[in-house]
Order: structure tokens, then sequence, then C-alpha cells
């Protein structure tokens, strides 16, 4: 079907929802600190990731399998296996997904400088600055696919590339943070136009599937519009029922370690037969079953490897109280004596937006006895947000 046939613009919509949770959860510290929390956030879990597709490739003679072969394992580690134009190294190591991280890593790396820059213009300046870095990353992604379909993909995974998609998050982060909202009607006209566009690349996708730079650029519009609705609504009290229960909560809580683990737990399932089916309804039930396993092995590694893992780095690395920075334009918040910013607790607690879940246990945010909660965060996607009366 076209919608499947165009799944990988979800990495996009990830790479601009990024830029807007950095954005909003901006804390006081340094950019060593900023950077130590990033690190103790995604590289523990990342490591085993790239083990356990060792163990699953071996196991299963698939070594050859979306180049996991010994030379591309080192760039793998190091990160920057996006950078190296070749197929069998970007995407190498973790079934051809964690190209991704390669590019999260340079984000990370540039967001202190973009986002401070960012900071001191107007909005027009901001957007301006988007329009600059988004429009000629989006027509060399969609010119490479006219040249040669072997260099729109090694673009395609390119962090310059996709640089573009991260600052415009940022951009729609400082917005927020700065107000902008619209009337009502305005924001009505804006989801219905984001929802009736994403029928263009639904409907190429069919076609040109094999173009996934011309296929992004379509859709990056739709995508950057439905972050800011759905960001600002929740920041603001509003709420996404659907996205407010809890296994949605409890999904984006894992959805880190569900990312980086399903392409083993999926080559697991399907070198044991699952999928190998004779009807639809038998289909059916085993990407089901494909997908719980995935689930299962995500929220227990989340629980034995990411969580514990990510405790510890961050005691490692305590933030010096003499070197702190206030960031500008945040929601209204009170300053402890330990300098740290508290918030009341919002209605329905925590936003977890990058795993597209809505509000959670205001308790596991570390609530204290006057009933607030640490205003925007440590270092995770876990975002906590006060709601507006």
């Amino acid at each position: 079907m076209p919608l499947g046939n165009i799944g990988y613009c979800g990495v996009m919509f990830f790479f601009m929802l990024s830029g807007f949770v950095l954005t909003w959860s901006a804390r006081p510290g340094t950019r060593k600190q900023f950077y130590w929390r990033r690190f103790a956030r995604i590289y523990p879990l990342y490591l085993v990731a790239i083990a356990l597709w060792f163990v699953v490739a071996w196991s299963f003679g698939l070594m050859g399998e979306f180049g996991s072969k010994p030379v591309a394992v080192l760039p793998s580690l190091l990160l920057v296996q996006a950078w190296v134009p070749t197929q069998a190294i970007y995407f190498g190591w973790g079934g051809a997904v964690l190209w991704s991280l390669s590019c999260e890593a340079f984000f990370y790396l540039v967001f202190p400088i973009v986002y401070q820059r960012l900071l001191a213009r107007t909005n027009a300046g901001r957007i301006r600055a988007a329009l600059l870095v988004v429009v000629p990353t989006a027509a060399v992604a969609c010119l490479a696919g006219a040249i040669d379909p072997r260099l729109d993909l090694a673009l395609y995974a390119n962090p310059v590339v996709r640089v573009g998609e991260f600052v415009l998050g940022i951009v729609l982060g400082l917005m927020a943070l700065d107000g902008v909202r619209g009337t009502a009607n305005q924001r009505r006209a804006l989801a219905v136009l984001a929802v009736a566009w994403l029928a263009v690349p639904i409907t190429l996708g069919y076609q040109y599937s094999d173009h996934p730079g011309l296929i992004d650029t379509l859709t990056l519009p739709s995508f950057a519009i439905i972050i800011f609705l759905v960001g600002t609504r929740e920041a603001d009290g509003g709420r996404v029922p659907i996205a407010s229960a809890r296994p949605l909560v409890y999904f984006g809580v894992v959805s880190y370690a569900f990312y980086l683990i399903h392409p083993g737990a999926l080559a697991i399932v399907t070198e044991l037969g699952l999928f190998d089916t004779a009807s639809a309804t038998e289909a059916a039930l085993a990407v089901v079953a494909g997908f719980l396993f995935s689930i299962a092995l995500g929220a227990l590694l989340h629980h034995t490897v990411e969580k514990p893992a990510h405790r510890y780095l961050l005691r490692k690395f305590k933030r010096p109280p003499d070197q702190r920075t206030r960031p500008a334009a945040r929601p209204a918040e009170s300053m402890d004596g330990d300098g740290r910013a508290w918030v009341p607790i919002p209605a329905h607690g925590a936003a977890d937006f990058a795993g597209g879940a809505a509000w959670g246990d205001a308790q596991a945010a570390g609530a204290d006895s006057a009933g607030r909660i640490p205003a925007p965060w440590d270092g995770e996607h876990t975002v906590i947000i006060a709601r507006r009366p």
C-alpha cells in the first residue's frame, strides 16, 4: 500500500521533533553538561543494540545483511557511520536503523550553537534562518533522486542534508516558547491543511518510494504543522485523548529501546518462520506478534539497561553550581535554594513527545511535598510542562 511505501518519513518526523523537544526542555547548564546528558541518554543502550545485533546476525548467518561486516562496526561505534557514503557502512550494524543515531549525534553537537543564535532573533528572523537551511538541503535531496537512486540513498542518511529538519524543529520550539499559538480558527485550518497535504506524498509513494528525498520534502510541511499544533496544545493544557492512554504513554517511555532493538527482534521471528504464512489473516497475526515481541524486548532493555545506565552516568556528572546560565523564555516557575526550577504539577503529569505519548504520572517526575515537579528537565525526551489555567 502507498502509506507503507513511505514509512521512512517517520525518521524525518523524529528529527524535527527532536529539535522541538530539545528546545522546549532546554535547561540551565554548560555545553559540557548538555553533551554528557545526551551521551548518557543514548549511548549505553545504543552500544548494547550493536552487540545484540552481532549476536542475532552471527546466530542466523546474517552477517552480510545490511552491510553488517567487521569493517562497518568501527564507524558505528563512533557514531559517524552516516558520514561515510557507502551503504555497507551507513546501513551497517543494527539492521539499517542506527544511522539515524549518527545524525542525532551531529544534531546534539550543533544544538547549543544553533539554539543560542536563533534565540537572539525575532520569530520572523528564525523562520528565515530555517528556510535558509531547509530549502537548499531539501533541493539537494530532491536533485539526488533525479541523478541516481544510490546517491539519493546516501544523501538521505547524511547528517548535513538532514540538519534542516532539526533546525526547523528548534524554530518551532522557540516560537512555542514565545507564545505563538494562532486563533482557534487558524489552528483548525492549519490542521486540515496538514492532513490534506499528506495525501500528496502518500499517493506519490506508490510510484516514487525509491526517491526518499522527494517524499520527505513533500511530507515536511505537514509534519511541521502537526508537531507545532500538538506540542502547543499539550503545553497549554489541552489534551489529545488517544495519546493520553496509558499503553501509549508507556510505549513513549520505551520507544527508544524499541526503535533500536526492533530490527533484531524481527530478524529473530523471521528466521524462526513466524512470517511463513499461507493467508492474510495469519500474516496479520504474525505482524502483531512480531510487534509485541519487539515491544517486550524493548521494555526489557529499557528497564535493565537504559534507565540504570542513564541514572548512573548522570550521577557521575553533577552540575557545578557556579556554571549555571538561565535559558530565555520559560513558563512561569520558581527556583529553590539549589537553583532548580519547579512548576506546579499539571493536571495529567508528564508529556513524552518523543514517543508520541501525552500525559503520564506526575509522581514519577519527582514531585515534591509542595506539589511541584522539576521544570523542563534533565536531558531525556520526557518534558515536564506547566498547564496554564
